[in-house]
């Protein structure tokens, strides 16, 4: 019983952190927010834990406990303007323990150096990657922790930043049958300076609920998500993800208190060893849309 009660404490906790923070903007590395993976894309920029997909474990660090899988993805998003990310994802679980690395690159593109009358005289390119590693153990039937760790790198023109970053992860599985308690503490850790000050990571607690509805050969799982940066106001997300057969899957999300961001979308493709996955992330008018891919093979 104290495990449950400690439980929903865990969960509800974000509940009291909604208050505007007056540091938006001081803080960098926001390409960690990012959402790489297609099938997180299209699920509001998280995941469905209850089909714990390759790389899961970026968004909650115990997410891949939910399901035994031993895998390599690689994935690649267009992002805004003409930037775009790319991954790799290794993933390894046998239910009790889980192994995981990833690898990403945001790469800006060429950009222009002007000089003071706006001429162009030169060019140069930014870059921000990170290399993460994951370990997750099920402590006990129903409680199941993780804890990444990555070396984090950002380059702008003349000046460049890294650091260490850490994210905690816990998911529960309470008495209901196929319900789904999770809990995330992500981007906590430090940095060196960018020229004259070091930059602040971009702390996120997240927390959620999941439900997963069984029909015959197929499956329909809901979430619903709260995600409170350290620099902006209280996020929610809601995702839903249809399954037919284990070899389509339909998603569904929406953003909402995201500024730009609204409707997200995608379909997953399954044919033996082999997933495709493709995630569509609507912004405002202001703003293209994104686009994420990715290739997954199960060994």
């Amino acid at each position: 019983m104290r495990y449950i009660v400690l439980a929903m404490m865990l969960v509800l906790l974000p509940l009291t952190v909604t208050a505007q923070n007056s540091n938006s903007g001081e803080y960098g590395f926001q390409f960690l927010q990012i959402p790489v993976s297609p099938v997180a894309t299209a699920l509001g920029g998280n995941g469905i834990y209850a089909n714990a997909h390759s790389g899961a474990f970026i968004q909650n660090p115990a997410a891949n406990l939910m399901d035994e899988r031993y895998s390599v993805s690689v994935q690649h998003s267009l992002w805004l303007v003409d930037t775009s990310i790319s991954q790799i994802v290794y993933s390894k679980s046998n239910r009790n323990r889980h192994f995981g690395l990833a690898g990403r690159i945001l790469d800006y593109g060429q950009i222009d150096t002007r000089d003071d009358t706006g001429a162009i005289i030169g060019n140069y390119h930014p870059i921000d990657a990170s290399l993460m590693v994951n370990y997750a153990y099920r402590l006990l039937p129903d409680h199941m922790f993780g804890l990444n760790a990555a070396l984090i790198y950002e380059k702008l023109n003349t000046a460049s930043s890294y650091g260490i970053s850490t994210d905690l992860g816990y998911v529960f599985l309470p008495p209901i049958t196929n319900s789904t308690l999770f809990l995330s503490l992500r981007n906590l850790g430090i940095t060196s300076k960018m020229e004259y000050e070091k930059i602040k990571l971009p702390l996120t607690l997240e927390t959620g609920i999941g439900y997963k509805l069984p029909f015959n050969h197929s499956a329909l799982s809901m979430q619903f998500t709260m995600n409170k940066p350290v620099d902006a106001d209280l996020r929610t997300t809601l995702a839903a993800e249809y399954s037919l057969w284990q070899m389509l899957s339909l998603r569904l999300g929406y953003k909402g208190n995201h500024d730009e961001e609204g409707i997200t979308a995608g379909i997953g493709i399954s044919w033996q060893n082999l997933v495709v996955d493709y995630g569509w992330n609507s912004f405002s008018d202001r703003l293209n849309d994104t686009h994420s891919f990715g290739i997954t093979y199960n060994f």
